[in-house]
């Protein structure tokens, strides 16, 4: 990426310093941070970001106020259920009111619709509603939303449809069942981050689109309110990575004006945990066994997960070559903390490394 900021003529040179770059997560901590002052130097906070795609989540601790500094104290966690999840489960809903078949077709040949069908959803449906309350249905216009759905469905279904003047009631229940298994989802990431946590978090924060959402805000509140001290949503929580972002690059710029030293005051952030284990494949000598179901494999662990790591840090390890000119190394990574071969369940080959011996 820097690389093609350099080609673009953005920076002058390759190393500039005037261009930084941050992650999502340490953005919406930021913003989130920025905003919530009443915080003691070394408390935790877990932040749960929830997008369209994936539900992100991390814990930060705050080590500086003023200016403000954080550190990240546990590696983040993924999944892919983000709000993007209920609209799949929506679509499962028609096809048990219209028919797989008919949806198929639908997709196929007439796909704004559907996704026009999604986005009244949406609208409608999926961003008001709370939980709270369980008179709370929505009709769903078939003949306004999709006047072609009709052509698709099967005799059967036409006339059942028919007798509803191409109205389909969705109440309660039925939303929160498109609710649910997202919901729990994410609900079963916090309580893996909170048991990675090292400290006691004080404060889980909810940024990210869905996280706008009652019925969500209203289930994790529920779930959690007895396992910390507070549960936060900042003002606009779908912004919360982009104004993050603008407050650590005017870090910066507040740091370059004041004509400071750049290594000496590092904006806003500081050392990364690692998610991965990174290590090499290398050939045993040996009396040992070196093979692994025939293989000559063995795993030699350069950096564990979980290592805290400072920007440029380095890792290395020695060996001795033999009359060699040149060298090839294979760079894996897996989520485990110790592994001794390469062909093991979770390995994946990140790439190989040539060097040029003198």
């Amino acid at each position: 990426m820097r690389e093609c900021v350099f080609e673009a003529a953005l920076i002058k040179n390759m190393d500039s310093e005037k261009l930084q770059f941050t992650t999502e997560s340490e953005a919406a901590a930021l913003y989130c941070l920025k905003n919530e002052l009443k915080y003691e130097i070394g408390e935790a906070f877990m932040f749960v970001d929830c997008g369209e795609y994936t539900t992100d989540l991390t814990t930060h601790k705050l080590v500086r106020n003023d200016p403000l500094y954080i550190d990240k104290a546990t590696v983040h966690i993924r999944d892919f259920c983000g709000s993007r999840l209920i609209n799949e489960e929506f679509i499962k809903f028609l096809c048990e009111r219209l028919g797989t078949c008919a949806i198929d077709l639908l997709k196929e040949n007439n796909y704004s619709h559907l996704q026009y069908m999604i986005q009244v959803f949406r609208e409608r449906i999926m961003e008001p509603f709370t939980g709270d309350n369980m008179e709370f249905q929505n009709v769903l216009d078939i003949d306004e939303v999709s006047p072609n759905l009709p052509q698709y469905v099967s005799e059967e279904t036409r006339e059942i449809m028919k007798e509803n003047e191409w109205l389909i009631d969705i109440k309660y229940n039925d939303i929160k069942k498109m609710f649910d298994p997202v919901v729990d989802r994410i609900i079963r990431l916090i309580y893996i981050q909170l048991s990675n946590n090292k400290e006691n978090c004080s404060t889980i924060f909810l940024t990210g689109n869905f996280c706008e959402n009652k019925y969500l805000q209203n289930r994790i509140k529920e779930e959690f309110s007895h396992h910390v001290n507070n549960i936060s949503v900042p003002d606009y929580p779908e912004a919360a990575v982009a104004r993050g972002g603008v407050i650590y690059g005017l870090s910066i710029i507040s740091t370059i004006l004041d004509d400071v030293e750049f290594d000496i005051l590092k904006p806003a952030i500081s050392p990364r945990v690692l998610k991965y284990t990174y290590g090499i494949k290398y050939n045993w000598k040996g009396s040992e066994d070196p093979t692994h179901g025939g293989k000559n494999c063995r795993f030699k662990t350069l950096v564990k997960r979980g290592t805290e790591i400072t920007f440029d840090q380095t890792f290395s390890f020695n060996f001795k070559p033999e009359s060699k000119t040149s060298e090839s190394f294979a760079i894996y990574y897996t989520q485990k903390y110790n592994i001794e071969y390469c062909d093991e369940p979770g390995m994946t080959l990140l790439g190989k490394l040539n060097i040029d011996l003198p």
